[in-house]
């Protein structure tokens, strides 16, 4: 009887296309089995997250009324493009798709890893100091070949 009810209040399937995302509400099309496919449901996705998950993805619905016909996506995973290897008390986004991650790593390190080698910032960035890769601060470094006038210097050193 129990297991009955939790077939009827939940429901696990996988997305046949592409998600939605046009409109006030993300939807996406469910397969939960060979006989059942569900149209335009309707994704709540956690305030200031950006989600859409390629088709294949795992989704999770919850039926309220217990009719299948009346469910939303509560979760979804995509087991081929999930980020692997987090370490206890790690956040962060991934993209698995594109290979993007930006991870809150447990000793307090932040992580970017742009899948395309480019970090792009729309706006002004500040930071309290700056290293670059080279071991020049930004804030504290000297430039070699200086002349008067409109000569240029060579490039900065640490």
């Amino acid at each position: 009887m129990i297991g009955r009810v939790y077939k009827w209040l939940f429901g696990l399937g996988r997305s046949t296309l592409p998600v939605r995302d046009d409109g006030p509400v993300q939807t996406v099309q469910v397969r939960l089995s060979s006989r059942e496919l569900l149209d335009a449901r309707e994704v709540l996705i956690a305030y200031g997250l950006i989600s859409a998950p390629p088709p294949g993805a795992d989704m999770l619905l919850v039926c309220g009324s217990g009719d299948r016909s009346d469910s939303i996506v509560v979760a979804h995973n995509h087991k081929k493009y999930r980020y692997r290897g987090a370490q206890s008390g790690e956040a962060g986004l991934h993209n698995g798709v594109a290979g993007s991650t930006i991870l809150l790593q447990a000793n307090g390190d932040v992580l970017i890893t742009p899948g395309s080698g480019k970090v792009v910032v729309q706006g002004t960035v500040t930071a309290k100091d700056f290293i670059t890769e080279t071991g020049v601060k930004l804030s504290d470094h000297t430039h070699g070949g200086v002349k008067a006038g409109s000569d240029t210097t060579s490039g900065p050193q640490g």
